[in-house]
Protein backbone atom coordinates (compact mmCIF):
# COMPACT_ATOMS: atom_id res chain seq x y z
CA UNK A 1 0.00 0.00 0.00
CA UNK A 2 1.34 3.29 -1.19
CA UNK A 3 2.29 5.93 1.54
CA UNK A 4 -0.74 8.28 0.43
CA UNK A 5 -3.39 6.12 1.00
CA UNK A 6 -2.16 5.87 5.04
CA UNK A 7 -1.28 9.88 5.02
CA UNK A 8 -4.53 10.73 3.51
CA UNK A 9 -7.22 10.58 6.49
CA UNK A 10 -4.53 12.52 8.42
CA UNK A 11 -4.04 15.42 5.70
CA UNK A 12 -7.81 16.11 5.75
CA UNK A 13 -8.14 15.26 9.80
CA UNK A 14 -4.58 18.31 10.16
CA UNK A 15 -6.03 20.72 7.55
CA UNK A 16 -9.97 20.16 9.11
CA UNK A 17 -8.26 20.83 12.75
CA UNK A 18 -6.28 24.57 11.24
CA UNK A 19 -9.37 25.50 9.77
CA UNK A 20 -11.69 24.55 13.03
CA UNK A 21 -9.19 26.04 15.12
CA UNK A 22 -9.12 29.62 12.96
CA UNK A 23 -12.53 30.23 12.63
CA UNK A 24 -13.32 29.70 16.35
CA UNK A 25 -10.78 31.78 17.13
CA UNK A 26 -11.90 34.45 15.14
CA UNK A 27 -15.34 34.03 16.18
CA UNK A 28 -17.15 32.73 13.09
CA UNK A 29 -18.40 29.81 14.23
CA UNK A 30 -22.45 29.67 14.88
CA UNK A 31 -23.22 26.06 14.18
CA UNK A 32 -20.35 23.46 15.02
CA UNK A 33 -21.78 20.84 12.83
CA UNK A 34 -22.94 23.04 9.51
CA UNK A 35 -19.00 24.68 9.78
CA UNK A 36 -17.30 20.51 10.42
CA UNK A 37 -19.62 19.29 7.24
CA UNK A 38 -18.82 22.57 4.77
CA UNK A 39 -14.89 22.11 5.78
CA UNK A 40 -15.16 18.15 5.59
CA UNK A 41 -16.94 18.21 2.14
CA UNK A 42 -13.99 21.17 1.10
CA UNK A 43 -11.31 19.72 1.96
CA UNK A 44 -11.89 16.03 0.96
CA UNK A 45 -12.59 17.72 -2.58
CA UNK A 46 -9.42 19.15 -2.75
CA UNK A 47 -7.43 16.10 -1.98
CA UNK A 48 -9.45 14.49 -4.49
CA UNK A 49 -8.24 17.02 -7.15
CA UNK A 50 -4.73 15.98 -5.78
CA UNK A 51 -3.67 18.76 -3.65
CA UNK A 52 -1.61 17.71 -0.23
CA UNK A 53 -0.88 20.18 0.94
CA UNK A 54 -1.69 20.56 4.74
CA UNK A 55 -1.89 25.10 5.15
CA UNK A 56 -2.85 25.63 1.92
CA UNK A 57 -6.19 23.13 2.09
CA UNK A 58 -7.06 24.34 5.80
CA UNK A 59 -6.89 28.20 3.94
CA UNK A 60 -8.39 26.83 0.83
CA UNK A 61 -11.60 26.09 3.02
CA UNK A 62 -11.55 28.70 5.47
CA UNK A 63 -11.87 31.06 2.51
CA UNK A 64 -14.79 29.12 0.74
CA UNK A 65 -16.31 29.01 4.51
CA UNK A 66 -15.91 32.63 4.88
CA UNK A 67 -17.38 33.46 1.33
CA UNK A 68 -20.70 30.92 1.77
CA UNK A 69 -21.34 32.91 5.52
CA UNK A 70 -21.00 36.15 3.65
CA UNK A 71 -23.45 34.91 0.93
CA UNK A 72 -25.92 33.10 3.78
CA UNK A 73 -26.08 36.24 5.62
CA UNK A 74 -27.07 38.08 2.70
CA UNK A 75 -29.96 35.42 1.63
CA UNK A 76 -31.17 35.57 5.39
CA UNK A 77 -31.24 39.54 5.91
CA UNK A 78 -33.53 39.61 2.57
CA UNK A 79 -35.47 36.94 3.38
CA UNK A 80 -35.91 39.02 7.04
Amino acid sequence: MSTWFREQPLLMEDSIRVAIDFLDRSGEIDDFDETFQFLVDQVGFMIAQGQRNKLLLANRAISAFQRYRRVRTIELSLIS
